[in-house]
């Protein structure tokens, strides 16, 4: 169940969810941001940052891009060394 709260500047939406199957229930407060990798906007929590997994890992990987280029090559070499070596 949803709903939404007027307030002045942000749209808030809130949202109740079930929290691990108990008898409560939480309400979360939900807003609509933007996404920094794609662009879309989305419904999130106070923290949340993209708008998908797929966009959360594309943002680690942008942000650690080299180190994970080099891991790669070093793979690919090794590769190269044990094929020459047959």
């Amino acid at each position: 169940m949803s709903y939404y709260a007027s307030m002045a500047k942000e749209k808030v939406r809130i949202v109740e969810r079930e929290v691990q199957r108990t008898s409560f229930v939480r309400r979360v407060k939900q807003l609509e941001k933007r996404c920094p990798v794609c662009g879309s906007t989305f419904w999130g929590a106070k923290i949340s940052r993209y708008c998908s997994r797929a966009c959360q890992n594309k943002a680690n990987y942008e942000r650690h891009e080299e180190e994970y280029r080099q891991i790669r090559r070093e793979s690919y070499r090794r590769q190269k060394e044990e094929a020459g070596k047959r």
